[in-house]
């Protein structure tokens, strides 16, 4: 806020607020198709190695966005559903990698743009007017 004038400081506020929320928005249903995207990947990656009826397979593609959430079906043999729940869970674990490895890069690219922008010398610095005289002054008794 320290880069507008003084009359212009709410209205700064206001777009910056306007502009963090839009970005978590966006941020949490990107990264919401991200990881149904992986997940049903690893999925059926790994359900191509069962050899499970046609219905089945529908029946758990059909369930997908369920993430971790998705039933086994009934009707498999104890086996195969146990197969089947570990792929659930392990398709789950691979998505959730996948979307911390975005989120650990953009924060990389975050601190790479900080370094890049803010000034080196302290630039700026002199520009920030702290009003003392509204704090109260405290001594030690």
């Amino acid at each position: 806020m320290n880069s507008v004038n003084e009359d212009r400081v709410g209205a700064a506020s206001g777009i910056n607020n306007a502009v963090a929320r839009v970005a978590g928005v966006l941020a949490i249903a990107v990264f919401g198709i991200v990881m149904v995207k992986a997940f049903g990947l690893r999925l059926n990656h790994s359900l191509a190695h069962f050899s499970l009826q046609p219905g089945v397979l529908k029946e758990i593609r059909a369930e997908a966005t369920k993430l971790a959430g998705l039933q086994v079906p009934t009707g498999l043999d104890p086996s195969t559903k146990a197969s089947i729940a570990q792929s659930i869970g392990e398709a789950f674990v691979f998505g959730y990698r996948i979307v911390m490895l975005l989120c650990a890069g953009l924060a990389l690219a975050s601190a790479a743009v900080a370094w890049r922008m803010i000034p080196k010398s302290g630039a700026g610095w002199d520009r920030i007017q702290v009003p003392f005289d509204r704090f109260p002054q405290r001594t030690i008794d």
